[in-house]
């Protein structure tokens, strides 16, 4: 696409140029090409992003302005100038700008009908945080002509402001249906494909995580929004795609897309460090399997004590007591390399809690168990307290989905098998559930 300053000095001439030119047209294309540039333009720095486009919006108003007053005599032409000038106003990302909406509401009182100007008042109060105001104002442009832009606006609306909704799940219900209304319209829409991955992903952090279906949803979109042209530079896009994939244990992709999302906006790197961190750690413990089994003692120690087990619990005497486990007829006994990668269905694994995986978020929890035959692997929950399970517990996992981790970054190898549990009555401790006490149930967005 052009560069920042190209465009507006375009417009400029040809309006100036040709006085029999339609300034209407022009004047459009180049406030659409003024949003094209907004959408796309991520440089390094996240304030020379707003540095240029609000350098572009001062240029393309300084063109708008060149318009001769008698080009603007009719109501039409007033309305639509207005228009354009509160569009230019409001086109810097998440800033509430007084004059946008003044212009805006000019638009709208010259020309009640003109749903253009509905929509991006719409928009404006929206970033003043009047929620109410801005869903009349695209409930009103959907109910005259239902089409994919206000459908996508209403799916936007509702996902920002979900989190301090009366019900955010509802809400975050509200913006599914309308992004997937908009996509049934133009599957190829990459802003509201990212729309519906967040509201997935946001509904999965508000329920604590339990949620697994919502997880594989959220990829789903964020994958296809990565293959529309327009979304390709959008580092929030790569950054929340990738957390998405280390929450489904896809480490090199995680890794991947966090370093693809390059932007001093984002944590990207902390987020990398943590990821290496954590697989560094557990790589770590897993090594020390063999030094667990000479010595007749686990490696990892926990502060406390877990349910009469002291912390000197031998892993060979644990071992031992899993076979005193009595399990559901209903489940296969196995151990970890008895697993398919994927769903285990019908299949029970039954394994002692070496230790905890420590990392810098609470959710989700990683520990480090070893099964009947001494194989070693990574259990990952969401979901609940990490009190919930201890060094020394005999924990049963119902129909584990297993995870094989095999993959190099930076000149490094990392492979294990995990398992994880996507509802907590597929979790039992000493062969009891995990009490409510221990049950998440608020939001882990900011675990």
């Amino acid at each position: 696409m052009s560069t920042p300053t190209k465009e507006a000095s375009t417009v400029e001439d040809e309006v100036s140029a040709d006085e029999k030119e339609d300034w209407i047209l022009k004047a459009t294309e180049m406030v659409d090409w003024l949003y094209d540039f907004c959408y796309q333009h991520y440089p390094t720095n996240p304030e020379e992003r707003i540095s240029d486009i609000e350098h572009q919006i001062s240029s393309c108003i300084k063109v708008l302005d060149l318009i001769p007053q008698e080009k603007r005599q009719s109501e039409h032409e007033r309305s639509t100038f207005a228009y354009l000038k509160g569009r230019l106003y409001n086109a810097v990302p998440d800033v509430y700008k007084e004059e946008a909406e003044r212009h805006l509401e000019v638009a709208t009182n010259l020309n009640p009908l003109f749903l253009d100007a509905w929509n991006h008042l719409g928009m404006c109060v929206a970033k003043k945080g009047d929620y109410r105001r801005a869903k009349n104002c695209f409930e009103f442009v959907l109910k005259m002509d239902p089409t994919s832009m206000v459908l996508r606006q209403l799916a936007e609306l509702e996902l920002l402001f979900s989190p301090a909704a009366e019900d955010p799940i509802q809400q975050l219900g509200e913006c599914i249906k309308y992004a997937q209304q908009t996509l049934a319209l133009d599957n190829m829409d990459g802003r509201c494909l990212y729309i519906l991955g967040s509201a997935y992903l946001t509904s999965f952090y508000l329920t604590g995580g339990w949620n697994y279906d919502n997880l594989l949803l959220s990829l789903e979109a964020f994958e296809k929004a990565e293959k529309i042209d327009a979304m390709k530079s959008h580092p929030n896009l790569r950054y929340d795609c990738a957390i998405v994939n280390r929450f489904l244990e896809n480490y090199k992709r995680t890794l991947i897309g966090l370093s693809d999302a390059a932007s001093p906006s984002l944590d990207h790197l902390h987020q990398v460090n943590v990821t290496l961190q954590l697989l560094d750690r557990i790589e770590g413990l897993l090594q020390g399997k063999s030094n667990d089994k000479s010595k007749g003692k686990c490696k990892g120690k926990s502060k406390g004590k877990s349910k009469g087990k002291g912390t000197e619990t031998s892993v060979s005497s644990l071992i031992q007591s899993l076979a005193t486990i009595d399990l559901n007829l209903s489940y296969n006994r196995a151990t970890i390399n008895l697993l398919t990668e994927g769903l285990n269905k019908g299949i029970a694994v039954i394994a002692a809690v070496r230790c905890l995986v420590k990392y810098e978020y609470k959710a989700p929890v990683y520990y480090l168990l070893c099964d009947a035959d001494e194989n070693s692997f990574v259990l990952i929950v969401f979901g609940i307290q990490k009190e919930a399970i201890k060094q020394g517990d005999q924990v049963t996992l119902l129909e584990p989905f297993c995870k094989f981790v095999d993959f190099d970054w930076e000149g490094k190898h990392y492979q294990f098998k995990s398992v994880r549990v996507n509802l907590p009555g597929q979790v039992l401790v000493n062969g009891n559930v995990v009490s409510p006490n221990f049950v998440i149930r608020e939001s882990i967005l900011f675990a």
